[in-house]
C-alpha cells in the first residue's frame, strides 16, 4: 500500500508533486498516480508541502505538523548577518540553572535541521548531572595527558637515536603542546574541558547515516543559534568529541547506543561575560570560476 495518496477531487493536476519527486509520482493516461513505499520515499514531506490544494496526504507523517508557511515572514539580510556575527564561544557561565522547557525547545528544533538523505538519525544526550560532567571532563583530560606523554616519548626516542623526527610526529607534538597545562589545571580544580557549564549536549549518530558528522554539526549549529534567542551562550568542545571515540572510559560513561559515535559537542549556559562589539576575522578565500 502506498504511503501517499491523492484526493482526486481536490487535485488540480498541477504536477508539482511529480516535478519534485519522480520516484513516487508519475503521470499515466493523463492522471497523476503515486506509489510511495519505504523503498523509494525518504519521508521528506515535500509533496505535501508543495501541494497548493491540500490534495496530497502522507500517511506516515503527522498532518498537523505541516504548518502554513508565513510568506510575509522574512529577515533583513544585514540584520541577519549581524546576528550571526554576534555569536561568540562562551566559556564562563553564571551559576544559574537552565530551564527544562528551554532545553526541550532546543532539542525539538533539531528535528528541522537538514540531514543527509533525510535520514534524521541525529540523537542528543543532554547532561546536567554535575558529577557526570566532572567525570567526563576528567576522562578527557586523562586521554590528552596520556597522548601527550606518548608523543613526547616518541620524539625523545627519535632524537636519542639521532634520527629526524617524522613530520607527522612533529605536527602532532606541536598540536598537543597546548595541553601541557591540563594536569596543573586539574590539580587546582579548573575544568578546561567543559568550563563548569551547567549543561553539555552530546550529538551522536549511527554509522548507518549517510553523513553523520555533517548532520550532527548542522544540528549543533542550529541549537547554537537558537540558544542565542533565549539569552544562552554555547561553545563547541572538539576536545571531548575527539577523545570520545578513542578513550574507552568516555564510551563507558556515555553508554551510547551500539554503533553510535559522538560527532559534535556543545556546552550551554547563561553567559557571564558581555561582548560589546563583534570581532574581526580573516577575509574568506574565494575562487570564482
Amino acid at each position: 500500500m502506498s504511503w501517499v495518496t491523492i484526493d482526486s477531487e481536490a487535485c488540480n493536476d498541477c504536477g508539482l508533486c511529480a516535478l519534485r519527486c519522480m520516484r513516487c509520482f508519475s503521470v499515466q493516461n493523463e492522471k497523476m498516480t503515486v506509489h510511495a513505499t519505504k523503498e523509494n520515499c525518504n519521508l521528506c514531506g515535500h509533496c505535501v508541502a508543495l501541494c497548493p490544494t491540500g490534495a496530497v496526504v502522507h500517511h506516515q507523517m503527522n498532518a498537523e505538523n505541516f504548518l502554513p508557511v508565513d510568506r510575509g515572514l522574512n529577515f533583513d539580510t544585514g540584520e541577519f548577518i549581524h546576528f550571526i556575527r554576534k555569536r561568540r564561544s562562551h566559556r564562563h557561565f553564571k551559576e544559574r540553572k537552565l530551564r527544562r522547557e528551554d532545553l526541550e525547545t532546543l532539542a525539538e528544533v533539531c528535528r528541522y535541521a537538514p540531514t543527509g538523505s533525510n535520514r534524521q538519525a541525529v540523537e542528543l544526550k543532554i547532561i546536567q548531572d554535575c558529577e557526570k560532567i566532572a567525570r567526563l571532563s576528567s576522562h578527557t583530560m586523562d586521554y590528552f595527558i596520556g597522548l601527550m606523554g606518548e608523543v613526547e616519548a616518541r620524539v625523545a626516542r627519535h632524537e636519542a637515536a639521532g634520527e629526524e623526527v617524522p613530520k607527522s610526529v612533529r605536527d602532532l607534538h606541536a598540536n598537543l603542546s597546548r595541553y601541557k597545562g591540563m594536569e596543573i589545571a586539574r590539580k587546582i580544580g579548573l575544568d578546561v574541558i567543559f568550563y563548569g557549564a551547567p549543561a553539555v549536549i552530546v550529538f551522536h549518530s549511527s554509522g548507518a547515516a549517510t553523513t553523520p558528522k555533517d548532520d550532527c554539526v548542522i544540528a549543533a549549529q542550529t541549537i547554537s543559534m537558537t540558544a542565542m534567542t533565549m539569552g544562552l551562550g554555547t561553545c563547541y568542545i572538539g576536545l571531548f568529541t575527539n577523545a570520545s571515540s578513542a578513550h574507552p572510559p568516555i564510551r563507558e560513561e556515555l553508554k551510547l547506543p551500539a554503533g553510535h559515535e559522538v560527532y559534535s559537542t556543545l556546552i550551554l549556559g547563561y553567559p557571564k561575560l558581555t561582548f560589546f562589539k563583534t570581532v574581526d576575522r580573516k577575509p574568506i578565500r574565494v575562487t570564482w570560476e
